[in-house]
């Protein structure tokens, strides 16, 4: 075994990575659970390594591999779960950034003054807040959908895990995250 950070897709074994299942259907089910979890930061290693043998056993139903604590399977997928996090930062950057350039005619630190009060910036329309439209500004849903909805475009169904809640009702905690990382920034 190989220090965690030391593995790339390319350690997998050939037949993980043919038709791009790794890419395609385990690594978008793995972000899928992963963002309805109880602490998305903090996933323990044991839980992961449960978890990612649920889903692998779907993926890869051919193939009889336990995954092991620190193989390629697990440590690849620890690996690609923190940069799912850290997206959730770098893209809320860009999302603010390119809102207050958009908007030049105004000073940017006022502008962001003003959406922080009462929380502006996450209504559809922070002018006029409702709680009907709290999680639909533009800043919450563009983040959610770059780095969340994307990341689990391909999902597989896991009935062990009751993929099909986490798709359709689970979200609360990466809308909660999404609305974090843009108020933090």
């Amino acid at each position: 075994m190989k220090p965690r950070s030391a593995y790339h897709n390319i350690d997998l074994p050939a037949t993980m990575q043919v038709n791009q299942r790794w890419t395609k259907k385990y690594l978008p089910t793995v972000m899928l659970w992963a963002g309805s979890y109880e602490d998305l930061w903090t996933i323990p290693d044991e839980v992961l390594l449960l978890h990612a043998q649920l889903i692998f056993n779907v993926v890869y139903k051919e193939l009889k591999i336990n995954l092991v604590h620190g193989g390629v399977v697990h440590s690849l997928t620890a690996q690609h779960i923190s940069e799912w996090q850290s997206n959730f930062g770098s893209t809320a950057i860009v999302i603010i950034l390119d809102f207050l350039t958009q908007n030049s005619d105004c000073d940017p630190v006022e502008l962001t003054k003003s959406l922080l009060v009462d929380y502006a910036f996450l209504f559809e329309d922070p002018d006029k807040p409702s709680p009907l439209t709290t999680y639909h500004s533009p800043f919450v849903l563009q983040l959610l959908g770059t780095v969340h909805l994307n990341a689990i475009n391909g999902y597989v169904e896991v009935p062990e895990l009751d993929t099909h809640m986490f798709a359709t009702r689970g979200m609360s905690r990466v809308i909660t995250v999404s609305a974090a990382a843009v108020s933090l920034i």
